[in-house]
């Protein structure tokens, strides 16, 4: 099943050291072997021997694939690698003698199945290079005799080899997927799933992992096969567990308790079937699976009380600037850990394993032991393999979700180099753990996709991507539901769209490789610069607000042209979020009070600071987690009222890299499309005032709405793209977010975010969205925005203009008005400032819900 069959979670305990001594033995061996192999050649060169020699290689390979389950049987009883390994061996000895004798006599499927043997036995003796070698063998012969079943356990093993040792997780993925269209045998078609599962789950892909789950588990519970079925529950545990783990940074806690005891029932159910098999060795890792989850569960409940706790102190409501605690120091000057939590980090061997995570955990021991230098060493070999890792997954949402579970991995080394006054290697790691999916979408797109027709495809690849994530979360949370509440029929149903979707999906993504192969292989980005970073300010006159949320506080660079600041906040993330979320549902409609005690809150904590070294009112604002959620305008200064968007030119970047790749705004004096939805009070007016100030140079679309395919169409004829039409925000899948349009031809009228992917703006300078929601978006734990500013961004767009709320259409009306008219003149910035004034001296107007809803993305 795996490398020794055991759990890929505690693979470590196996591959953290060769059993075998690879050095004279192994000399020895191949002198052996050489020796063997001449005497078998000579044997079967004598006259009348064909056939007996074959039959007598087929009984060697059978009893050295016996020997091989033997030694896999022993270990799933006792634990033991040691003991059969002479076993292992004469297995070893075995398969090279059979496999001579069937390449003399061209039996290549049976060759092929001794190629794939002997890659089983070097990669159960973490010989991983030449495990691969074995299996690329095996499969090229079984490929040339036309034996599906040995092609698929020849990728099955490639697969794993490329997973578990070598980390090259596409490469694993692909050859996981080529084995399930190739195997017709359960046993086969179960394995390359339930690998493919593990491989989505160390890339953070938790909800495409349990789908690819459930097809495993329908196999193994159609054949019977318990030794299958307790590696599924494994598995699936492992899903249920990663879920309950987002405790650590999503105060979501009955979720993650749930999640806790899913994942101890599917280890309970692995248990008993080891124990009922005799199965002693996978026992005992069941059990030590599930006291890891007892431990889990404790974890939980000590952040449950202290989020509580939090709550409850004053400390975090200030009133003034002197009320917020705010440091030039990164570190605590004493670490406090669990006595013994040192030995049994030692003892259990996770720091033997020789990648990102041991490292890691390298570093916090010497931490813990005060020895900060050898730390920041260890932390930043961390992020050196984690980077090697990441620039092997072929995908951008792959890139992002594998970050999910390991983007700590960053802020530790962050701290350390803040510590010692390098700034710019701290700004390096920072701008590596942000929104680097998109990036390195921004790179593969400006080298690889060179047509209109090339990214309307990649819009439809994108689409059908997000519809198959979509089902697959819903597959989930009918299969999470107890067994006495699940529906039947919505499992079926849905598991018939979802086969329906792959497949277009699959044709797609085929006529993608056809058309434009290189977008098969997404590019790695490299991150800007702090020196490029502060050349560009200097030149343009703008300054950066940049922050990361941590569990106990808030990191917070001003940067602006000659000048770098960096402060430590005392606010841990708990309370940031609890604020963000008062604030935010206070704005969710005009007739609601006003949170302006968290309005000012969160001006003393993320501003304040900061305001002693503003030396313009151009200001980028780069948020982090749930900073991403509200708009830094309605923040406001307890010292004279004003909010900060008064008098502040406010723009928004996902990060410091993406801001680079913006260009300079100018004044509006381009062509323009806009459209309006006749059903939208308001909306007609403000679209053909609009394009009144852009006479002879605009195609204006307001007595019906426009359909979704004559958009695609004319979008890119144009430089300004102004959409006054209804938004939906989709929390569950954020790239299905749409604006409503009208449908014929091949659309449905749902102009999607993944569809915008595809929209031709290589020639656009502003998008504007007057919609509900439209900037609305979901800001991952692995620091990627998922929504309509992403795809739009890809698309070509140089600024967006977005909503963050259901907006009111007279104060929408308003607000577009006075922008377009003032940004002939002024800068984007600075005309966004002039229409947030214009609203809000409206007496009508005054709640920040009426004038604080529009974000300006760009500089």
């Amino acid at each position: 099943m795996r490398n020794i069959p055991g759990k890929r979670r505690v693979k470590s305990v196996w591959t953290s050291e060769n059993p075998l001594d690879c050095g004279q033995h192994g000399f020895l061996r191949s002198r052996v072997l050489f020796v063997l192999a001449i005497l078998m050649t000579t044997l079967m060169l004598a006259p009348g021997c064909a056939t007996s020699a074959d039959s007598q290689a087929a009984a060697i390979q059978k009893r050295a694939i016996q020997r091989i389950e033997n030694y896999l049987e022993h270990f799933r009883k006792t634990g033991d690698q040691k003991t059969l390994l002479p076993e292992l061996h004469q297995a070893e000895r075995e398969l090279f003698q059979s496999l001579n004798e069937f390449q003399r006599s061209g039996k290549l499927p049976d060759a092929a199945l001794c190629l794939i043997k002997l890659g089983d036995i070097q990669r159960m003796q973490n010989q991983w290079a030449n495990a691969l070698g074995r299996y690329q063998e095996g499969e090229k012969l079984a490929r040339q005799s036309g034996h599906r079943a040995y092609q698929a356990k020849a990728f099955i093993g490639q697969a794993r080899t490329e997973f578990l040792g070598l980390r090259e997780y596409g490469n694993a993925l692909s050859h996981a997927e080529r084995a399930i269209e190739l195997s017709n045998e359960p046993v086969d078609l179960f394995n390359a799933l339930d690998l493919k599962a593990e491989i989505l789950i160390a890339q953070g892909q938790l909800i495409p992992a349990f789908d690819t789950l459930s097809r495993a588990f329908s196999i193994a519970q159609k054949v019977d096969d318990q030794t299958s079925l307790l590696y599924a529950y494994l598995d699936r545990a492992d899903i249920y567990l990663k879920f309950a783990e987002k405790c650590d940074y999503d105060r979501t806690f009955q979720s993650c308790y749930e999640a806790l005891a899913r994942a101890k029932e599917d280890y309970s159910r692995a248990l008993a079937i080891a124990q009922d098999r005799g199965y002693q060795g996978l026992a005992g890792y069941a059990r030590s699976f599930l006291r890891n989850a007892d431990m889990r569960k404790e974890l939980i409940s000590s952040q449950e009380r202290s989020h509580a706790l939090t709550a409850e102190t004053s400390l975090f409501h200030p009133r003034k600037p002197g009320d917020v605690l705010v440091s030039d120091k990164f570190l605590s000057t004493g670490l406090d850990f669990p006595p013994g939590l040192l030995a049994w980090i030692q003892q259990s061997g996770v720091m033997k394993t020789g990648d990102a995570r041991s490292f890691y955990i390298e570093g916090l021991l010497f931490d813990m032991q005060g020895h900060r230098d050898s730390a920041l060493q260890s932390y930043l070999k961390a992020v050196e393999l984690l980077e090697r890792d990441r620039r092997r997954l072929r995908d951008e949402q792959s890139r992002g979700t594998f970050f999910e579970d390991k983007i700590e991995f960053y802020y530790t080394p962050i701290l350390h180099l803040l510590e010692r006054g390098r700034q710019a290697e701290a700004f390096d790691l920072m701008e590596r753990s942000r929104s680097r999916g998109m990036a390195d979408l921004l790179a593969n797109k400006s080298l690889y996709l060179t047509g209109d027709r090339d990214q309307a495809l990649y819009g439809a690849v994108q689409k059908a991507q997000a519809e198959i994530a979509r089902l697959q979360t819903n597959l989930f949370l009918e299969n999470s539901r107890p067994d006495t509440e699940q529906s039947p029929d919505v499992l079926s149903r849905t598991g018939q769209e979802l086969k329906k979707t792959e497949s277009a999906y699959r044709l797609l993504v085929d006529r993608l490789g056809r058309e434009a192969p290189k977008t098969r292989s997404l590019v790695v980005s490299e991150p800007v610069s702090l020196k490029a970073l502060q050349e560009a300010m200097k030149r343009d006159g703008y300054e950066v607000l940049q922050y990361l949320i941590l569990e106990h506080g808030v990191i917070l660079w001003h940067i602006s042209g000659d000048a770098v600041h960096v402060r430590n906040v005392f606010l841990p993330r708990s309370e940031l979020a609890r604020k963000v979320g008062a604030l935010r549902e206070s704005l969710s409609r005009g007739d609601r009070p006003f949170d302006t005690r968290s309005a000012q809150e969160l001006y003393l904590f993320l501003v304040q600071p900061a305001r002693q070294w503003f030396k313009t009112n151009a200001v980028v604002v780069i948020p982090h987690e749930d900073l991403a959620y509200i708009p830094f305008q309605v923040f406001q200064n307890p010292a004279d009222n004003r909010y900060l968007g008064e008098d502040f030119r406010i723009t928004y970047a996902p990060s410091a890299t993406v801001l680079a790749s913006f260009s300079q705004s100018g004044q509006m004096r381009g062509t323009l499309l806009a459209v309006a939805d006749p059903g939208i009070p308001k909306a007609q007016e403000e679209v053909q005032s609009i394009a009144g100030l852009f006479p002879g140079r605009s195609k204006v679309v307001v007595e019906q709405l426009a359909r979704e395919t004559d958009i695609k169409a004319w979008a890119g004829h144009y430089e300004i793209l102004h959409l006054s039409a209804h938004g939906r925000f989709d929390a569950q899948s954020p790239l299905l977010s749409y604006v409503q349009l009208g449908a014929g031809g091949p659309d449905d009228g749902r102009l999607t975010a993944a569809e915008m992917f595809g929209l031709p703006l290589e020639k656009n300078r502003l998008v504007v969205l007057s919609a509900c929601e439209t900037g609305r978006a979901r800001a991952t734990h692995a620091n990627e925005i998922l929504g309509m500013t992403r795809a739009l961004l890809y698309a070509g767009a140089k600024a967006l203009v977005l909503s963050s709320w259901e907006v009111d259409s007279a104060s929408t009306a308003l607000w577009m008005e006075t922008f377009y008219r003032e940004a002939r003149e002024q800068p984007l910035n600075e005309a966004a400032r002039r229409a947030l004034v214009a609203v809000k001296a409206n007496p009508q107007y005054g709640h920040p819900y009426f004038w604080g809803a529009f974000t300006l993305m760009g500089r």
